[in-house]
């Protein structure tokens, strides 16, 4: 059987300009009001680690949904952008932040991989982050330690955090990959919530969170393997009401270049239906009782935050550019 082309075939990209025109402008305010929503969240790392969540974690996923908004904003635009990066990022220049060398295993372990991805994106966005890559140094003894604890997705996603900051690796991260849910073809009607999610994180750790789209990092046994489960996949997982898998799965598929297959105009359609008025995407109402208001930080802002990407790399002209050329 042949590899899936590096390519959209023509059929496939007329039916997707059409409805990627068709529905820009529900696009365009659903991103305005999912940025209303990110605005209105206090997302304090230390505060929210008090009330029992990763606040770390929270912090990153706050930190990606702006970089997405950032790289679609008009020029007008992008300075309020950074002065909210910049509130957020306020709590990593303070000790207390930096506390990787005292916090029990269970939370180091939470905590390590959101720990180096903040500085990351933090850097990206210019701040300046000498604080945290002294925090960084000062722990990457226990980071190393740890690594061989961590599974196939985040080793590799250390292996370009350590590449980042010209860290020595304990050893070698960037295979780690070999030993995942891809490389292993795992029957994707088969896999668990879980494994789903595991199975998407492969995809964002082998482009590097989608911040090189430009490289294939698949031999094509593993295209043509994710070729087949990830619309298999999107089309389960929004049957189930999930937007959460859903936006995950639906980046995949762009990440590989698969947008000519039918379920990705769908799926990104179902995203669109999905949103909550608040802006928000998901529905965790259950976990209210426990969480009171903190439910928006504790849940919705990740669901949100995949949205945005999904729908952000779904539309916008920045990233459509780099859908892949049209099959001859």
């Amino acid at each position: 059987m042949l590899a899936p082309a590096r390519c959209v075939p023509a059929p496939a990209r007329r039916a997707l300009d059409t409805f990627v025109r068709g529905e820009r402008a529900r696009y365009a305010a659903a991103i305005t009001r999912a940025r209303a929503f990110l605005d209105g969240l206090e997302v304090d790392p230390v505060k929210l680690r008090a009330r029992g969540l990763k606040g770390k974690k929270k912090l990153v996923e706050a930190l990606d949904a702006y970089h997405r908004l950032y790289q679609i904003a008009s020029p007008e635009d992008r300075p309020a952008l950074l002065a909210r990066v910049e509130e957020l990022a306020r709590p990593t220049i303070e000790d207390r932040y930096h506390d990787m060398l005292t916090v029990d295993d269970r939370e180091f372990h939470e905590d390590a991989t959101s720990y180096l991805r903040a500085a990351v994106l933090l850097d990206g966005f210019g701040l300046d982050i000498s604080r945290y890559r002294a925090g960084i140094a000062a722990a990457k003894g226990r980071l190393d330690a740890h690594l061989r604890e961590r599974g196939p997705h985040q080793r590799r996603a250390f292996h370009g955090y350590y590449q980042h900051f010209g860290l020595a690796e304990p050893f070698t991260l960037e295979g780690a990959l070999e030993q995942g849910l891809i490389a292993r073809k795992a029957p994707p009607d088969e896999l668990a919530r879980a494994d789903v999610y595991a199975l998407t994180h492969e995809v964002y750790a082998a482009y590097d969170f989608g911040d090189r789209q430009d490289e294939e990092p698949f031999a094509d046994p593993e295209r043509l393997y994710l070729r087949g489960a990830l619309p298999r996949l999107a089309a389960t997982w929004r049957d189930r009401h999930d937007p959460d898998l859903v936006a995950e799965l639906v980046a995949c598929l762009r990440y590989l270049r698969f947008t000519g297959d039918p379920e990705y105009p769908g799926a990104l359609r179902y995203l669109l239906d999905a949103q909550n008025a608040d802006g928000s995407w998901g529905d965790y109402q259950a976990a209210r009782a426990r969480l009171g208001d903190l439910v928006k930080q504790g849940f919705y802002l990740h669901t949100t935050m995949v949205a945005i990407e999904a729908l952000s790399l779904g539309f916008a002209e920045v990233f459509r550019r780099g859908e892949g050329p049209q099959c001859p």
